[in-house]
């Protein structure tokens, strides 16, 4: 049964240190979880972002056979992820990632190798990465699953998620430098959750495609979960030339025409009977038919990174994986981005009671908190909110801005597009003002709008009036 009653300080003092000692979370302490839970919803990212999009209809690429049999056409799947290594000195297969609250501290980050490439901070808010202390000295927060003190070999990423403020934090080849007191990496990137912003132009991230890593990966909840996997899989060949959209860097190893780019998405032909395979790894096999694998970095042949779990069973995984051959896969054509057809003639306009869409002064979530921040999109998924129909072509809203920490501009426009060159609202510090507009939704018919403020900090509220169709 529940109580109500305070517990007495010794009582207190009994259970953390019980806590402490089961090496459970404290209780009402922030605490750093590794695998722990993702901010909704899911899957991570905005359903127009190129982890996202539904690929089976995509156009095949004219150089796809080319490039299949470049990297050899017998060449076997293999599961880049799994559970523990009993290894000298012992590791983990795949990569863990680590979910964080908003009150996890914020730790400066030197950047050994692509500094010029490394985000310090997350826009408007502290330069630093909220990096859990205990991966100074503790196994298995650190891909590769040595401590952050142990300089062994390896990328090393760290995957971390700021659930509250939906912030993606992501390091290769990191490193605690004891000696001099501080975190170390070879390179950082910092990605809105809400947002579809690329990396600058030749610009790497935590992986050599400059895209995220942790969206890509192949995780146990997921698969084991009830609904059906609705993203694309990271992973890697050995020989790359180039990038194409939606990378953003290369890191060329050959010079030969047939090879993949960065950025090239497979696609698991359609006609690839799957049925014989275990239920669970028939979903893994569906997603590479609806949403195929992105080369995300050079490494082994046609290996699908996961995330690092204990509960994989590669027993089942190693030769289901392998019975798919690089020929069983095709390459959607490169640079590939969805489009719909233009509505035909005028849209017809229907009327709504008022209804907020967002309100970034409530609560952390997608419809929610935190505050706009300064240059980075935000993508609102407007499916299923204030009975807006599926099809709804654009909206006519109202937006607000509330008590903004400086004077700045907010841009609306569509979720799959890009920023306009026209404000929706313009304001002065410390004002609330509105403004009424009319802003169309992404061209894929996803129902996402976005929204760009100039300054960071910025509380804006998104009501809905009506919509065309």
């Amino acid at each position: 049964m529940a109580n109500s009653q305070p517990l007495p300080g010794r009582i207190i003092a009994l259970v953390l240190a019980c806590a402490a000692l089961a090496g459970l979370p404290s209780p009402g302490l922030a605490q750093a979880v590794r695998n722990g839970p993702l901010p909704a919803p899911l899957p991570l990212f905005p359903a127009d972002n190129w982890w996202n999009v539904n690929v089976s209809a995509a156009p095949l690429d004219a150089n796809s056979a080319n490039f299949i049999s470049f990297i050899g056409g017998t060449t076997g799947l293999h599961p880049d992820f799994g559970g523990d290594d009993t290894g000298n000195p012992p590791g983990i297969y795949g990569m863990p990632y680590i979910s964080v609250s908003s009150t996890q501290p914020l730790v400066p980050v030197t950047w050994m190798e692509f500094g010029d490439q490394s985000d310090d901070g997350f826009p408007g808010r502290p330069p630093g990465y909220p990096i859990p202390p205990e991966a100074k000295t503790q196994t298995k927060w650190i891909e590769g699953g040595q401590s952050g003190q142990n300089a062994n070999s390896g990328d090393r990423h760290m995957l971390i998620v700021d659930r509250d403020n939906r912030i993606l934090y992501e390091i290769y080849h990191t490193h605690w430098n004891a000696a001099l007191n501080r975190w170390e990496g070879g390179s950082g990137a910092i990605f809105s959750l809400d947002s579809n912003a690329r990396r600058p132009e030749t610009w790497t991230s935590a992986d050599a495609a400059g895209l995220a890593i942790l969206p890509g990966l192949v995780r146990y909840d997921e698969v084991f979960g009830p609904d059906p996997i609705r993203h694309a899989f990271r992973f890697t060949v050995d020989f790359t030339r180039g990038y194409v959209f939606p990378a953003s860097h290369d890191a060329t190893t050959s010079g030969n025409a047939n090879a993949l780019p960065l950025g090239a998405r497979l696609r698991l032909k359609a006609g690839k009977d799957i049925s014989g395979y275990l239920p669970y790894i028939q979903k893994i096999f569906q997603a590479m038919k609806t949403y195929g694998l992105i080369v995300a970095d050079n490494g082994s042949d046609m290996y699908i990174q996961g995330v690092y779990d204990t509960r994989w069973n590669n027993d089942e995984l190693n030769p289901a994986f392998a019975s798919l051959k690089a020929s069983d896969f095709e390459v959607v054509q490169r640079g590939w981005k969805p489009t719909a057809a233009a509505a035909a003639g005028p849209l017809d306009f229907y009327t709504l009671g008022p209804c907020r869409l967002l309100d970034t002064r409530a609560g952390f979530s997608a419809t929610g908190g935190p505050a706009l921040p300064a240059t980075v999109p935000r993508v609102l998924a407007t499916g299923g909110l204030c009975g807006l129909p599926a099809g709804a072509k654009a909206l006519a809203v109202n937006l607000t801005v509330v008590g903004p920490p400086g004077a700045g501009y907010v841009r609306l426009f569509p979720g799959d597009g890009e920023p306009t060159a026209t404000a929706s609202i313009t304001f002065a510090a410390g004002q609330i003002l509105s403004n009424n507009a009319v802003v169309p939704l992404a061209s894929s018919g996803s129902g996402t709008l976005a929204l760009q403020s100039s300054t960071a900090g910025v509380h804006v509220v998104l009501d809905v009036m009506g919509y065309f169709l």
